[in-house]
This record gives structure tokens, C-alpha cells and sequence, in this order.
């Protein structure tokens, strides 16, 4: 969700480089994928706080991608990893670029719980402005165009054509995301002062919710970070664990907040648009508004929306840090500056 780096007892592991599988991976994927060849190593890739994210590779150079939810911590909501399998399915083959599925499995191939494999997508991921700025400045433009487009493309797709119409509730999709996380921030909260921004934000938000205009599938964390890009153009979607029916304008106020410019100030939340050379936030906008044929009218009201469900996530990091008693990169003072600052335009956008 919110792409904030934590220290983990796992970090010691991830870095210490690949590790050689034990043959089981390997005779698993060759049952399933003929062009394994030898032994395969595994490399934990990606910043993700939710399923995680492997390459495997075998000793002829051949790669794939698995995704996994993290050890002991399967919760069918947060974690699906077989939900992201029926996602990827479900869109082979329709306007939305998405890696193949090669296998899934349960307990198996010497892994707990589940995961699936797909083929690995050619291309780079933008995790930040360090990234983007090996970015070509042409493709910058033509990754801006295509960002928008690939946006509207999902947003076309119809759910029941693709096997998908029972994903999620069709209705009332902000009622529910707004008491949800409310929920999830009293519990992240318990024994602090009451969060007067917090508070006006959801009373504000909640006071005047617009009508959905359309019933779509929603990515739920569209942005930069979450594509593969080659050549300026989007080759890949990823990261489709929080797929659901929803609103088309929650997606987009999503990637609208991720967009931000050189002159915005920098958050704990990375955003690879910083580093310039890319259209503006009006300019994405407009493309997925001519594209979809939305009315993008209440897209500030959205954006709001965007902000606080931010902070409150932010504030889950918050709590876990705490718990566990690890210290993480950022510091907690500098999420503790960006949950204020997510707030304050939140209410300037209200």
C-alpha cells in the first residue's frame, strides 16, 4: 500500500543476497515451466510491506517472478495471494498489459502457504526519483501519456465479461473504505490523544460523499511504483492484492497523489515524479478523463480521501514500529511529519 521501507527480522536475510534452492522449487517449476534448467536461486526484490516479492532465477538465466504473503502471517484479506491469480487471469489477454500466471500452489515446493509464480516482465519498476531519473527524458513524457491510458484501459474492462463481477461489493464503495479505516486508526491509537485534523477530515469527508459514477475494477494502489516500464510505455501492472469493485476516481486520486512535482516537498511516501520531466498532475488527469469519459469534477474531494486514508496507514506503520520495537527507514518523526502534512492538504483540498 503506502511504499514506506521497514526494518524486518528479515533484513539481515534479504540482504545477504540470493538463496540456492534445495532442488524442490526447481523440480516444482520444471513440472510446470519445461524451460528450467539446473538449480534456481531466490532474491527477495521490491520494498512491498504486504505480499512479498521474489525473482527466481535458474542457472541458464532464465527468470521468474514468485509472490508470497509474508512468513505466519497469511490473513486471507491482507494477503491473498490466490485472489491476485484470479485478477491476473482473469485480464490476460484484454487491453491491460499483466504478467502470466505460470503456477500457483499451498504448501508446497518446499514453501508455507501460498504463492504463485508468473513469468518476469521486461522493463524497469520506478520505486523513487533515484530511479526515475535513469529514465530517458522522451520516455518520461510517453510513460506520463501511457500511465493514464493503461489507467482508463483497466476502468473499460467490463467486470462480469471477464469472470470478475463478484469481486467486491458494487455499491457504497467510500461508505465502506471511510469506516474501515476509521476503524483500523482506533485501533492503531488506542491510549493516544484524539487527532483533531484526523477527526475534521473524516467528518468532513464523510459529510459529503458524491455519488459513484461507475462500478469498475479497482487496482487500489496504481502508481509508479506498481508498473514496469520499457521504452516509456507501461509493459507490466503489478501488485493486484487490493483489487475490488470500486470507484474509478479513488484509483485515480491515488496515482494523482502519488504524482507529485519538483516543487512539492518531499514525504516519507517516495514519489519517482519528483525528479521532473514528467506532465503535471492536471496533464495525467485530463489524459485518463478524455480516455475513460469520466467527469473528473470531484476529483479534489477524492484526493482528500487519498490523503487521510494515507495518513491512516501511515499510522499502522507507526503502530507496528512501535511493537516491535524496531527502528525503520524513515524515522518515525519523519512519518509522524508526513501523517500531519497528509492532513493539512487533505483540508486545504476539501
Amino acid at each position: 500500500m503506502v511504499p514506506v521501507r521497514e526494518a524486518s527480522a528479515e533484513d539481515g536475510h534479504d540482504r545477504a543476497g540470493a538463496d540456492r534452492d534445495d532442488g524442490t522449487l526447481a523440480r516444482w517449476l520444471a513440472d510446470r515451466a519445461p524451460e528450467v534448467h539446473g538449480s534456481v536461486t531466490v532474491r527477495r526484490i521490491g520494498n512491498g510491506q504486504s505480499n512479498l516479492t521474489a525473482a527466481v532465477t535458474d542457472e541458464a538465466g532464465h527468470r521468474w517472478v514468485l509472490r508470497r504473503p509474508p512468513p505466519g502471517r497469511h490473513d486471507r484479506t491482507a494477503h491473498d495471494v490466490h485472489r491476485e491469480v484470479r485478477v491476473l487471469t482473469a485480464l490476460a489477454g484484454s487491453p491491460v498489459p499483466v504478467p502470466a500466471v505460470v503456477a500457483s500452489g499451498q504448501d508446497e515446493a518446499g514453501i508455507d502457504g501460498p504463492f504463485y509464480l508468473m513469468e518476469h516482465a521486461q522493463g524497469e519498476v520506478l520505486n523513487d526519483e533515484q530511479d526515475a531519473a535513469g529514465l530517458p527524458a522522451r520516455e518520461r513524457l510517453t510513460v506520463s501519456r501511457d500511465v493514464a491510458g493503461v489507467l482508463a484501459a483497466l476502468h473499460a474492462v467490463s467486470p462480469a465479461e471477464v469472470g470478475l463481477s463478484d469481486l467486491g461489493r458494487p455499491d457504497a464503495y467510500l461508505e465502506r473504505q471511510l469506516a474501515r479505516l476509521a476503524r483500523n486508526w482506533s485501533s492503531w491509537t488506542v491510549g493516544r490523544e484524539p487527532h483533531s485534523e484526523w477527526e475534521e477530515c473524516r467528518t468532513r469527508l464523510a459529510a459529503r460523499i458524491p455519488g459513484q459514477q461507475r462500478v469498475v475494477i479497482t487496482h487500489g494502489d496504481y502508481r509508479l511504483s506498481n508498473v514496469v516500464v520499457a521504452a516509456g510505455r507501461i509493459n507490466a501492472v503489478l501488485d493486484w492484492e487490493l483489487c475490488t469493485l470500486g470507484d474509478p476516481l479513488a484509483d485515480l486520486a491515488w496515482l494523482a497523489d502519488d504524482w507529485r512535482s519538483p516543487a512539492e516537498p518531499a514525504t516519507a511516501i517516495p514519489s519517482p515524479t519528483r525528479v521532473g520531466g514528467f506532465l503535471d498532475r492536471d496533464e495525467v488527469v485530463a489524459g485518463y478523463a478524455d480516455s475513460a469519459g469520466i467527469d473528473v469534477t470531484d476529483l479534489p474531494y477524492y484526493r482528500a480521501f487519498t490523503h487521510w486514508k494515507a495518513a491512516t496507514l501511515l499510522q499502522g506503520v507507526l503502530r507496528r514500529r512501535g511493537d516491535s520495537g524496531v527502528r525503520g527507514t524513515p524515522s518515525s518523526a519523519e512519518l509522524e511529519g508526513t501523517i500531519h502534512a497528509l492532513l493539512t492538504e487533505a483540508l486545504e483540498l476539501l
